[in-house]
């Protein structure tokens, strides 16, 4: 547990999610008459064991194009995605182009492809549409593109964190599932991006993503906040300004957001209390890997179920943070938000010169996403020296706060 409650508390230092690095981002995808559920698995009956690499809370697949072994993120809050370089390789069909908008609220339009064939393990994978993208998340995170939920919509997926194991399969009959631990899972347009529903105190409920490219535990959507209003299912701690997310697009425009207490979130039974949880510009509320840390996840698109069993049925999520986030910008550290007991001290934007005496001019996006944020602010106290817009240069001490 002593583990489990330091990666939950430096968890909020990631600067890219909305979620800690996400690329699936991309999970909003509007456009009209564009669909990514197309093609699938060739065959049937299949059972797929599949090791995969987690990596700061990222799921790592290697599937083959062209007999060639490549790295992809394994997100289940985004469509299919190669980077610009696999697609000049493996020369896909551009057949559409679609505008997106990220979780980050950036947006852009990207061109989609059809992917003839890749192979992931023992499985054939046909007719596959595809983003093409060219983030700068890619190189940092050495992926050539991302498998997404759309390639998954036919199959029961399941993803046992002790044993680092992904199974595919079409057969519930080969798996150990807990019919006591379920729920309902629904998919759709465009990609089958998968939604649960989640208990809250006061009989309230809410719906949520899972998103296997989120390294968080919940990110709370405005909208949801709007939702819920003043029901008695959260304690609101604070309020802020900044930018906290980063997405396939970039850095998020800074804007205002608050740092939440729910009281009871209840996941098949499962109960976690004192969950705390900011807000996003995202259009929906979304469950991240940090689930993983205690339990393995089900998702069975055939038979729209969701599994998860703990091995407790509550645990206690209460955890102490920090008055302001830093993120990288323009490759430097930056503040990124700023919550209201630091107003006026510290400015969204200003730059981070030191923490406890350790420079962080070597700082930059790659080493930050990569498990660079997990060495700073690691105690209950800091000393943080920052450059204001003028060029003055000032110190604070900082504690971490209820």
């Amino acid at each position: 547990m002593a583990t489990i409650q330091r990666k939950r508390t430096n968890i909020f230092l990631r600067t890219i999610i909305c979620c800690a690095i996400l690329i699936s981002c991309v999970s909003k995808v509007y456009a009209q008459r564009v669909t990514f559920n197309k093609g699938g698995i060739n065959g049937k009956h299949y059972y797929e064991e599949i090791p995969y690499e987690f990596i700061n809370g990222r799921i790592y697949l290697t599937p083959h194009f062209n007999g060639k072994k490549y790295k992809f993120l394994f997100d289940t809050g985004a469509p299919t995605q190669i980077g610009a370089e696999l697609f000049k390789e493996i020369k896909s069909e551009v057949i559409n182009k679609t505008d997106i908008t990220d979780a980050a609220g950036n947006k852009t339009s990207l061109p989609i492809v059809s992917i003839k064939e890749f192979k992931l393990q023992g499985l054939v994978f046909n007719g596959i549409p595809a983003l093409v993208s060219e983030s700068e998340l890619y190189k940092c995170l050495e992926i050539d593109g991302v498998l997404g939920s759309n390639i998954f919509r036919n199959s029961i997926i399941q993803i046992s964190p002790a044993k680092r194991m992904l199974i595919i399969t079409d057969d519930e009959t080969k798996l150990t599932l807990d019919h006591g631990r379920q729920s309902e899972l629904s998919w759709g347009e465009p990609q089958s991006y998968p939604f649960i529903t989640v208990k809250l105190s006061d009989h309230k409920i809410l719906k949520v993503g899972f998103d296997s490219g989120t390294y968080n535990f919940l990110r709370l959507s405005d909208k949801d906040l709007v939702k819920l209003g003043d029901s008695k299912v959260f304690e609101k701690l604070l309020s802020g300004y900044g930018a906290s997310s980063r997405s396939l697009l970039g850095l998020q425009k800074p804007d205002s957001l608050f740092r939440l207490k729910l009281f009871s979130l209840d996941v098949n039974e499962s109960v976690f209390t004192n969950v705390i949880t900011e807000t996003s510009k995202s259009n929906n509320s979304r469950l991240g890997t940090k689930l993983l840390d205690y339990g393995p996840i089900t998702l069975d698109f055939l038979h729209h179920q969701f599994y998860f069993s703990t091995a407790k049925h509550s645990y206690d999520l209460q955890e102490k943070l920090w008055a302001f986030k830093p993120v990288i910008d323009q490759n430097k550290l930056v503040v990124g938000v700023v919550w209201e007991s630091l107003k006026g001290k510290v400015n969204v934007g200003e730059e981070i010169l030191e923490i406890d005496g350790k420079s962080c001019a070597n700082i930059n996006l790659c080493n930050w996403v990569n498990g660079g944020s997990e060495g700073v602010m690691t105690g209950d106290t800091t000393t943080v020296k920052i450059k204001d817009k003028d060029g003055n240069v000032k110190e604070i001490q900082l504690s971490r706060v209820p």
